[in-house]
């Protein structure tokens, strides 16, 4: 633990970057015959990898870690997070600067660039793929993660069917990509890092459906056949990655699975090289397994990686229920919650009570700013008592609600809730669904409350505020809307000053903590472990894993 996240403002960025170069998979050609390149022989080995099924493995539409650890090997971006580093580094992009007061950007291309079929990388990729996110009638499910592109000038247009293209965006040539924001936003460079702009080729134009299931991106892994929905989703090395850092073994299976439990069997029978710890088995996987030293990379005997992780688990409160629509209620079963105790009994220490839905190791987190999250159900009886739930004779105040919840989870730590409620006199239920279902029932707002998890995309503030709970936004499922929560988030995006505005971002988290939408529940460790067949797997503090460097220890 104590990994910090600070980090520096890149107003005028950049330099030395990432290539690629072809090797196919929309039609799994090959521009090279497949042969490693001279002085770049591949280790060998076949890393087997467990996840719950994807959402999406498509950039238009990652908004989960599952898919994103998919996505993040078949793709590279403008730019890259070095966690290891703390700083921001080029990657698609060799160079980049701004207008002094950063409204406009200027991304430098590196030449030579290939996607998996053998086309270039060009500009004009990201221009394409930016405008398909945004476009409503790029398929007939509007992408959810748009909203990364929102301060594009253009935006609103094109995301309401006023226009095709984001006016925002230019290409003066095949290697230089310009950017014009509607206000000044120092922060884009992260942005840009994030899986969902990543290039898009122009075969993704010929059906949408079939690139959803084998994209053919830009990274170091390409596609091996199709994603084969619920089973597996199979990836080799892109033996013409021209980039400073080509993966070593020959391929990456995702072995996809419904639950933690079921995976874990598996690795404990020696068939998968990667998965989740279930909660109550960190401390004896640590013993046996043996402790990441530093927390993120698993190698023989330093198996367990238990390090600090850019993510808070939530609650996400349907606000426009009749019930839930009284912030007074919404606090109410906040105050209940005994966080300290689900930490000790369920994840053995190796979570911490969440104070705050931006996470520790990100600049201007502070653990104070949701009151709400302290455990006080004396208090919680009395803001009952005002929005006009008294308790009865047996306790309960004829308040009963359902908790959506993964099946792909056990149910302990909702169980623990519901007792925390029922003390209070609030009875909930527990359903569990399909991830999927879920999704669609955040986005229709058909549904009372919800668990729900959120990782950084790049690791500032604005990634949290924004996504969770700024009005309109698709990862907003609670719904909210506050004009002085958007307003106050506005003003600090504007600000040059990476000073000021952590500050003005701290002032927009306290509006919405006084709010309460969302629940912030725990601060949990990364919690995964590796097997001793493989040493330099890594997983970062994004929990998005970073196989290229792993090579096969035996």
């Amino acid at each position: 633990m104590g990994h910090s996240m600070d980090r520096r403002t890149f107003i005028r960025g950049g330099a030395a970057a990432v290539a690629a170069a072809g090797l196919g998979a929309c039609g799994q050609r090959s521009s090279d015959g497949g042969k490693p390149r001279d002085g770049e022989p591949g280790a060998g080995g076949t890393i087997s990898y467990a996840i719950t099924n994807p959402t999406s493995i498509d950039p238009f539409d990652i908004e989960e870690f599952n898919g994103a650890a998919v996505a993040s090997q078949l793709f590279d971006q403008l730019t890259a997070y070095d966690y290891k580093a703390q700083a921001l580094r080029p990657s698609v992009a060799e160079s980049w600067e701004s207008s002094d007061e950063a409204t406009a950007w200027t991304f430098h291309i590196r030449q030579g660039l290939k996607f998996h079929d053998g086309s270039d990388v060009t500009a004009r990729s990201f221009q394409y793929a930016w405008n398909r996110i945004c476009n409503p009638n790029t398929t007939t499910t509007p992408s959810v993660v748009s909203y990364h592109l929102a301060m594009v000038k253009g935006y609103d247009d094109v995301t309401n069917g006023r226009a095709e293209e984001l006016e925002g965006l230019s290409c003066p040539d095949d290697h230089t990509l310009r950017v014009e924001l509607t206000a000044p936003y120092a922060d884009f460079p992260f942005v840009v890092c994030c899986t969902p702009l990543s290039p898009i080729p122009d075969c993704a134009k010929d059906d949408f459906d079939a690139y959803a299931k084998a994209p053919v991106g830009n990274g170091p892994f390409q596609m091996d056949g199709a994603w084969n929905d619920g089973q597996y989703i199979n990836m080799r090395r892109f033996e013409g990655y021209g980039g400073d850092n080509p993966a070593k073994v020959d391929a990456v299976h995702f072995n996809i699975y419904k639950d933690t439990d079921t995976a874990f069997r598996e690795f404990e029978a020696g068939n998968l090289d990667l998965c989740d710890i279930p909660a109550g088995r960190v401390k004896e996987t640590v013993e046996r397994y043996g402790k990441s030293d530093d927390g993120y990379t698993g190698s023989p005997n330093r198996q367990t990686m238990v390090g600090e992780v850019l993510y808070t688990e939530y609650l996400a409160y349907n606000v426009n229920d009749p019930i839930l629509s009284d912030k007074r209620v919404r606090q109410a079963m906040s105050l209940a919650i005994n966080r300290q105790n689900l930490c000790d009994t369920l994840y053995e220490g190796f979570a911490q009570p969440a104070g705050d839905i931006v996470p520790p190791g990100i600049s201007g987190n502070d653990e104070a700013t949701w009151q709400y999250c302290a455990y006080d159900a004396e208090r919680a009886g009395r803001l009952l008592d005002e929005a006009g739930y008294p308790a009865g004779p047996d306790g309960m105040r004829g308040i009963d609600l359902t908790i959506m919840v993964s099946s792909s989870n056990k149910t302990n730590e909702f169980e623990v809730l519901q007792g925390d409620w029922k003390s209070v006199g609030i009875n909930v239920t527990i359903d569990q669904k399909e991830y999927a279902s879920m999704l669609d029932d955040y986005i229709a707002g058909t549904f009372q409350l919800g668990s729900r998890g959120w990782t950084a995309d790049y690791p500032i503030m604005d990634n949290f505020l924004q996504p969770l709970m700024y009005t309109g936004v698709g990862d907003n499922v609670s719904h909210y809307s506050s004009a002085e929560f958007d307003a106050k988030l506005d003003e600090a995006r504007k600000t040059v000053d990476e000073g000021r505005r952590i500050e003005l971002m701290h002032e927009a988290d306290a509006i919405a903590a006084e709010d309460m939408p969302i629940i912030p529940m725990l601060h949990k460790a990364l919690n995964k472990v590796t097997s001793d067949r493989f040493a330099g797997i890594v997983v970062d503090a994004a929990r998005l894993p970073e196989l290229r460097d792993a090579t096969p220890a035996r």
